[in-house]
């Protein structure tokens, strides 16, 4: 993955001093791309081990490496996503399956008194999927597509697992859900799209897939396996508990 996707799939696990920092090589990566580690320190008023530290939970292995796939992506074409390979979206989606992030989900999931799902539209297949499998082992899991009920559950039963899918993270509707399950203090899990979205910003736990939205001809032809990828590997780590 490169670094600006590598830099939101750990967003939500950074410190202030790393929030920082990453967003200074991001603006900067021309000239981060030559700087030794301790002259990156400087300019960033910190330490080296800091630096150490983000690219270890950015997932490098270290420092150079870092600096080697900054000077590539600078000279690299960019690739037009409308052109993105299903190997190539398989590969970056399963590259996002994050077993301390699901094992955190998993953990609530065996808590909450009830666990409920919205999506809308083609989205909804892999979610409904999920939801029957997941409701054959707790019992306790709903899939929602209208409003109304899902707001009545929001609003009247407590300790839930809210889990939310929109490939975009936003549509309308799922951020109306979002919007009321944090006014009731509820846990949400988002599912998107690897990028910068209005969804993430309300999730507890944001999860992500890799399917670029794609069009031809006015149609709409976004790929959805990466959604099925992430939720079955959901799903097999909850299942677990059962073995």
């Amino acid at each position: 993955m490169l670094f600006r996707e590598r830099l939101i799939n750990v967003q939500y696990k950074l410190s202030d001093t790393e929030d920082s920092l990453a967003d200074y090589i991001r603006r900067n990566s021309d000239t981060v791309a030559q700087l030794s580690v301790t002259k990156l320190a400087q300019n960033c008023y910190t330490v080296p081990n800091t630096i150490t530290r983000l690219c270890k939970k950015l997932g490098y292995s270290g420092y150079a490496e870092l600096k080697v796939e900054l000077q590539h992506a600078n000279i690299a074409p960019s690739i037009d996503e409308n052109q993105a390979d299903e190997r190539n979206l398989i590969s970056k989606t399963f590259q996002l399956i994050n077993p301390e992030r699901e094992q955190q989900v998993v953990s609530q999931l065996s808590k909450a008194s009830k666990v409920v799902l919205f999506a809308v539209g083609e989205t909804a297949y892999p979610v409904e999927d999920f939801t029957s499998t997941m409701n054959a082992f707790n019992h306790k899991t709903l899939f929602f597509t209208y409003e109304n009920q899902m707001i009545y559950e929001l609003e009247h039963t407590k300790n839930l697992v809210v889990i939310l899918v929109s490939l975009s993270g936003e549509n309308g509707q799922v951020l109306k859900m979002a919007q009321v399950a944090k006014a009731h203090k509820q846990f949400i899990v988002s599912l998107t799209h690897l990028s910068e979205n209005s969804l993430m910003q309300f999730a507890t736990i944001p999860l992500y897939c890799y399917s670029p939205k794609r069009w031809r001809d006015g149609v709409n032809l976004t790929d959805k396996v990466p959604l099925y990828i992430i939720l079955n590997s959901l799903q097999n780590r909850y299942l677990e508990m059962f073995v």
